[in-house]
């Protein structure tokens, strides 16, 4: 499988999701949050879309204390730690509006949420946009801290994916041509979650390549499952234990 950001409508929700920063009226009110489903992409989507924006990405880990995250901040941006980070953190952001996105930010909010309340005094007089990246079930936590959640403006909520998006990943990943019919069983099977999408595609062309096919079909894949789901091997499994219980 080729290696390639896919261009999906999730990215643009997200790039429409940081264009609405600009018409806030409070400096620090430059906060967006970003959620949705595991596997439908936000991770590889922001990776990608910082990349573009010189953003500086950072994974918020359980534990993690306000100096170790100034310190990976200062490292990412190439500034040299010292007395003085934090005010050097604080230029570099006010001169190049440098965007920060933090994976993982419900672990910022351990302690008070100390993390993000150090954060924001790097960003408020800057005004430089933070991206948190979050679960879903998390956001109710941010409201308890008025002081973070005021500086939120947006929430860019990340979709399942469309057909037209898996459609677009099965035309610039695969090395082989996948049929109209197959896209949408893709679609269809993985409800959407991009990171099945690739799971199937990897396998569309394994089976292929082992046929000698460069171009599958859905009669091609008839018998062969998509993308694995640990859930149906449990109720297999299932199955077949109570079976042979009744058997016995």
């Amino acid at each position: 499988m080729k290696k390639h950001f896919v261009k999906t409508e999730n990215l643009a929700r997200l790039e429409a999701g940081v264009a609405s920063l600009s018409i806030r009226g409070a400096r620090e009110s430059s906060w967006l949050l970003v959620t949705g489903r595991p596997g439908e992409g936000k991770t590889t989507t922001l990776y990608n879309w910082g990349a573009t924006e010189a953003a500086c990405y950072l994974t918020a880990t359980q534990g993690m204390t306000p100096g170790r995250l100034i310190a990976a901040i200062a490292d990412r941006m190439g500034i040299t730690q010292g007395r003085n980070t934090e005010t050097a953190i604080g230029a570099q952001l006010a001169m190049r509006q440098t965007p920060i996105i933090l994976d993982e930010a419900g672990f910022a909010l351990d302690d008070r949420a100390a993390c993000l309340e150090r954060l924001r005094g790097l960003t408020d007089k800057s005004g430089s946009p933070v991206l948190l990246i979050v679960m879903e079930q998390d956001i109710w936590k941010f409201n308890q801290h008025q002081q973070i959640s005021s500086r939120i403006f947006n929430w860019v909520e990340f979709q399942a994916a469309s057909r037209a998006d898996v459609a677009a990943a099965c035309q610039q990943l695969s090395e082989i041509e996948i049929d109209a019919d197959l896209v949408a069983r893709i679609h269809a099977e993985t409800e959407g979650r991009m990171r099945s999408v690739l799971n199937a595609i990897s396998r569309i062309e394994g089976v292929a390549r082992a046929a000698g096919l460069q171009r599958a079909t859905l009669a091609d894949l008839a018998k062969q499952p998509l993308c694995e789901d640990y859930r149906r091997g449990r109720a297999v499994l299932a199955r077949t234990a109570a079976r042979r219980g009744g058997a016995a």
